[in-house]
C-alpha cells in the first residue's frame, strides 16, 4: 500500500525524502544560511521534486533551480501556478494537495488550464480590472512585476488593462489563459511509471 496518495509530492536528496512543502534545509543542510532560502550548500543540482499522479505517472523536476527542468507549473499540471488553501474553491485539483508556495496540484494539464479561467472568474477577481487582478494574482511582494504581467495578458487578449475580468468574452479569456501559461512557464522534466526501475529506492519505498 502506498504511503503517499495521488496528488502528493516529495522532495528527494541523497536517499532521503521529505513530504514538506519546502525543502527541509535545516535538516538536510544544517550549516546552510537560514536567511538565504537558496543556500543548499552546493547540493541544489542533486535535489528533486516528485509528484505522484493517478494516471500511472510520476513527474520529477528541479523547480528550486533558476533554470531547472521540471518547473512547478509542469510538475503540478498547474500552468497558471494557482495557489489555494485547505477547504478552498474546487477547480478540479486534487483535494487538499499542495506543493511549495501552496501551489495546487491537478490530475492533468487540461484541468489545470481550465482552472485558470475558473480562478479569475471567481469572486476574488471577476469584478477587478485586469491591472488590479494581476497585482493580486502575481503580487510584487512575491518578486513579480504585476503591471508588466497585466500589460502582456491584456495585449494578448486584445483589450486594455482597465477592462474588468467580468467583461472578457470566452475567446478573450482563452487568449489570456494561453498567455498566462506562457509567462508562468511549464518547463518539462522527467516522467516515470510507478513500476520504473529508474526511481530511487527511497521513492520506491513510498509507493511500494
Amino acid at each position: 500500500m502506498m504511503t503517499v496518495e495521488f496528488g502528493d509530492h516529495a522532495w528527494y536528496w541523497n536517499d532521503m525524502v521529505s513530504t514538506n512543502k519546502k525543502i527541509p534545509r535545516a535538516e538536510w543542510f544544517p550549516g546552510s544560511n537560514p536567511n538565504d532560502p537558496t543556500d543548499y550548500q552546493g547540493n541544489g543540482v542533486d535535489i528533486y521534486n516528485y509528484v505522484f499522479h493517478d494516471n500511472d505517472v510520476i513527474l520529477r523536476g528541479q523547480p528550486h533551480l533558476r533554470r531547472g527542468a521540471g518547473s512547478f507549473a509542469w510538475l503540478n499540471n498547474n500552468p497558471g501556478n494557482l495557489t489555494g488553501v485547505v477547504g478552498g474553491a474546487d477547480y478540479g485539483q486534487y483535494p487538499g494537495k499542495f506543493n511549495w508556495h501552496n501551489f495546487l496540484i491537478f490530475p492533468d494539464y487540461s484541468t489545470g488550464f481550465l482552472a485558470i479561467g475558473l480562478f479569475l472568474q471567481g469572486p476574488a477577481y471577476v469584478n477587478l480590472s485586469i491591472q488590479a487582478a494581476f497585482r493580486k494574482y502575481a503580487p510584487a511582494s512575491d518578486g513579480n512585476d504585476p503591471d508588466t504581467y497585466a500589460d502582456d495578458v491584456a495585449a494578448a487578449s486584445g483589450v486594455d488593462v482597465s477592462t474588468p475580468i467580468s467583461e472578457l468574452t470566452a475567446e478573450q479569456m482563452s487568449l489570456m489563459q494561453n498567455k498566462i501559461a506562457q509567462i508562468e512557464g511549464a518547463v518539462p522534466g522527467d516522467s516515470f511509471s510507478y513500476d520504473s526501475d529508474d526511481l530511487p529506492d527511497a521513492i520506491k519505498q513510498l509507493i511500494a
